[in-house]
């Protein structure tokens, strides 16, 4: 029994993917989050340790000063403070390098993301 295979005759047309999600994908697995001052009035607790945030986007943060057990693809629940408003949530390490966590979001409710929606706004910053 022989098992065939059918393609697209024409040429491949990239997908274009959305600019901010590109950006924010290049930001999340760059090698040296350290290297971006901590974001004023902003800190994540993480299994019970304050961090350090470098970076928040609606899709996820970077964070730093990790000392852990958690591991690229390791689920965990955090809270975000972001200039007194907590956030709570799910999120999954993306990566994790010299102390730092690359971190998406995974589970946010709707009204977790409005509120972070809003922060990122009168920021001045694309969510």
């Amino acid at each position: 029994m022989t098992a065939t295979v059918q393609t697209h005759a024409g040429p491949t047309r990239p997908v274009a993917a959305m600019p901010p999600l590109r950006r924010w994908l290049t930001r999340l697995f760059r090698r040296r989050p350290q290297t971006f001052p901590p974001l004023a009035g902003v800190s994540a607790l993480v299994n019970e340790q304050a961090l350090a945030v470098t970076e928040v986007n609606g899709s996820g943060m970077c964070v730093v000063g990790y000392r852990g057990l958690l591991n690229p693809q390791d689920r965990f629940s955090f809270v975000l403070s972001l200039d007194g408003i907590d956030i709570a949530g799910d999120a999954v390490v993306a990566w994790r390098r010299h102390g730092g966590l690359g971190v998406a979001f995974y589970d946010l409710s709707l009204a977790e993301r409005d509120r972070l929606g809003q922060w990122l706004c009168a920021r001045g910053e694309a969510v």
